[in-house]
């Protein structure tokens, strides 16, 4: 009885509004004062939530792209993969996508790329000639990359929810991240022969202007190399990785003469302010979650699946489901918080790896940030542009329909996101 009010309570709070740390902060103290415990746990409780050398790396990271946008790094990098890319059909919105997978390579964050690398694709893109449609369709979907390349913020979340390692999560993520850039590279050039949206077509680059571009980007690009290095060789933890890929912005910054203190400052209180509300709601969460397990309801879930659905295939397709359904109506840390701990408990008796999970977790996740009602990157990049949502959302549909085929690929086949885990750290037990 206690169990179902608890519940009834939280789902009710989130029906009329209620942001989801609040909610989960009062039926936590509810449940307490029902259950006659002392207020002091539930204070002891969710400070230890948050008491985690892990999740150091959340707000190091965070910090990272947020230098990005600020110390000319990001213009760099878009025209290094101009004249890489740009004479492929679509031009632009090829070089929009590969721009993104090398952000990602040293932020991690979706709502950076949109923000900061989004603000110079989508102008470059309108210069050119492109519809705005189209220009903030492919900035939304190739921002939905940055999380799912090494490093990844929410992967470091998923690691520490899931107790897992966050170097094999960093792996795994990999070779999704990149089948995810190629599906969405193949829905431009579609596109661009389909001739439904303006492409100006571009000529090859010269060797000279390719070589002064790498010239130009060579450090950034250099980023996701030294932090591959360092974690698999065990110079640094992927944790102390946040930390150099900071001090190594830093020193591009300086290296660029674009450091500028009124800058720097602005990006470390977005930082700040970022931080803090992720933080709060993974503190709040712990509690939360503990009265979940103390009740037993992941493990009466499991149970009742256990007995009415066969095969990991069945399982991890609910789990899509779940995840495509929970995405649309909630952030992407709040959905995390709110389902690996039962997703978890049902994997196991099936059988999959966590690390598997915890990619295709993240993976289907990315699809809830660029579509309604609460998708940040699809808000960021509808200020960035300035476009209705639903002139944005009719852009974005071949790009849902790439993404999802990649999501089936990798929930259907373990291999893609276990393959480079598995063959440097060896499997998992």
């Amino acid at each position: 009885m206690t169990t179902a009010l608890f519940l009834v309570l939280f789902f009710l709070l989130l029906a009329i509004g209620c942001p989801i740390a609040y909610a989960m902060l009062v039926v936590s103290g509810g449940y307490m004062a029902l259950a006659g415990l002392p207020i002091l746990q539930l204070t002891l409780k969710t400070a230890g939530g948050i008491n985690s050398f892990t999740l150091l790396a959340v707000p190091m990271f965070l910090l990272a792209g947020n230098l990005m946008n600020t110390m000319g790094v990001t213009e760099r990098l878009f025209r290094f993969a101009g004249v890489l890319v740009r004479h492929i059909p679509g031009g632009l919105g090829q070089v929009n996508v590969v721009a993104s997978v090398i952000f990602a390579g040293m932020s991690g964050s979706a709502v950076a790329d949109a923000g900061g690398l989004g603000a110079v694709e989508i102008k470059a893109m309108r210069e050119a000639g492109y519809s705005r449609r189209f220009s903030a369709a492919i900035t939304a979907a190739s921002a939905t990359i940055g999380p799912v390349i090494p490093p990844s913020i929410t992967m470091v979340v998923y690691a520490f929810l899931a107790e897992e390692s966050v170097g094999r999560l960093f792996l795994g993520g990999a070779v999704p991240g990149l089948l995810m850039a190629f599906a969405m590279m193949a829905c431009v050039v579609v596109l661009a022969r389909l001739g439904r949206e303006p492409m100006p077509v571009f000529e090859r680059a010269q060797f000279g202007e390719v070589r002064r571009a790498f010239v130009a980007a060579l450090p950034p690009l250099l980023a996701p190399a030294i932090l591959f290095f360092g974690i698999v060789t065990g110079i640094f933890t992927p944790t102390e990785a946040s930390v150099v890929v900071v001090l190594y912005v830093f020193a591009i910054g300086l290296f660029y003469l674009r450091f500028d203190a009124r800058q720097v400052f602005q990006a470390i209180l977005q930082t700040v302010r970022t931080t803090a509300a992720a933080m709060f709601i993974i503190a709040v969460s712990h509690v939360f979650s503990w009265i979940i397990t103390i009740q037993q309801v992941p493990a009466h879930l499991a149970e009742f699946l256990g007995a009415e659905v066969e095969g990991r295939t069945t399982i991890m397709l609910l789990m899509v489901a779940t995840l495509l359904i929970v995405g649309m109506f909630m952030e992407v840390l709040a959905a995390l918080i709110l389902l690996v701990p039962t997703f978890l408990v049902l994997a196991g008796p099936f059988g999959i790896d966590t690390v598997h999970l915890g990619v295709v977790v993240v993976v289907t996740m990315m699809i809830g940030t660029i579509t309604p009602p609460v998708g940040l990157v699809l808000f960021t990049v509808m200020a960035v542009a300035g476009i209705p949502m639903g002139e944005l959302v009719r852009g974005l549909w071949p790009f849902y329909v790439a993404i999802f085929v990649v999501v089936l690929a990798v929930a259907l086949v373990p291999e893609i996101s276990l393959f480079l885990p598995d063959l440097l750290y060896g499997p998992s037990r």
